[in-house]
């Protein structure tokens, strides 16, 4: 019997129940991290905006057993061998970002701007050579997007303790796979776990060929055709980059140019990711 348990102690309890709004929470995230596990084994990937089809839900439903005391605790079970492989890929994706997240604090690595000013610097100076996006490729997902995509459901249901009336609170998370892994947070470990999952960083340089669908001066960003993948992804770019980047806008030109993937939580979904503008070619 597959299962997933939610155990919930501390301030936000109140004689054994939680709130609505720390319930809702909790269950509407714990669902959508079952979600994106299915997806990913379904499609061998997940990306950016997948949902769930019509014959979807009933792969992913478990269901509810009477509340237990101890602070508060709830469960659901399925019997579904395919819920056992959902369930032992969520137990994948979560643990070694745990063990990351609580091993070193995250180091600060500028922000983005700061960090392409720094990657067009390496450029320059031969230290590295940004390649084709077609032969980067194979090597984008060596940390599976899969992995991020499930664990910024399980940082924004662990969130609930880290709300300001949460005290000493801890949620536990239970789940039953293959094997049977518990996963415990406090607000430190909260903390760090979202440090972790929310950290974005520029990835190697390499070169891509893109129609320009829609540019944003204020936020500096846009809405770019990935020739290679076919999908629209987002793009963004410095102050200085714009006037580089404008002539494209509303022309049937190919905009070449290199950029950077921005990696989320150590990982890059290679379809749907978002590009940070360096320079064109």
């Amino acid at each position: 019997m597959s299962s997933l348990l939610l155990h919930f102690d501390g301030d936000i309890t109140h004689d054994h129940t939680v709130s609505l709004r720390t319930l809702g929470k909790a269950l509407t995230h714990l669902q959508a991290a079952v979600n994106r596990a299915h997806l990913d084994l379904r499609y061998g990937e997940v990306w950016k905006g997948a949902r769930l089809q019509k014959e979807d839900y009933e792969a992913t439903e478990l269901w509810s057993r009477p509340p237990q005391e101890g602070g508060y605790i709830i469960d659901f079970i399925n019997d579904s061998p395919q819920i056992k492989k959902t369930l032992t890929r969520m137990i994948n994706a979560i643990t070694p970002t745990v063990e990351r997240s609580q091993q070193k604090a995250i180091v600060a690595a500028g922000s983005l701007a700061q960090q392409s000013d720094i990657a067009k610097q390496r450029i320059d100076s031969g230290i590295i050579q940004p390649e084709q996006l077609a032969d980067y490729m194979p090597r984008a997902n060596q940390r599976p997007y899969g992995d991020r995509a499930i664990n910024k459901e399980i940082d924004l249901l662990i969130s609930v303790v880290r709300t300001p009336n949460a005290g000493q609170s801890t949620i536990e998370i239970v789940i039953g796979g293959d094997q049977s892994s518990t996963f415990k947070f406090n607000r430190q470990e909260s903390e760090a776990f979202h440090s972790y999952v929310s950290t974005r960083q520029l990835g190697e340089p390499f070169i891509i060929s893109a129609n320009l669908r829609e540019l944003d001066a204020k936020n500096k960003s846009g809405r770019i055709v990935n020739l290679i993948t076919g999908r629209e992804i987002k793009m963004t770019f410095t102050d200085d980059s714009f006037g580089q980047i404008k002539p494209f806008l509303g022309s049937p030109d190919i905009m070449s140019f290199i950029g950077c993937p921005i990696y989320e939580g150590g990982t890059f979904d290679i379809h749907g990711g978002d590009i940070f503008f360096l320079r064109l070619v």
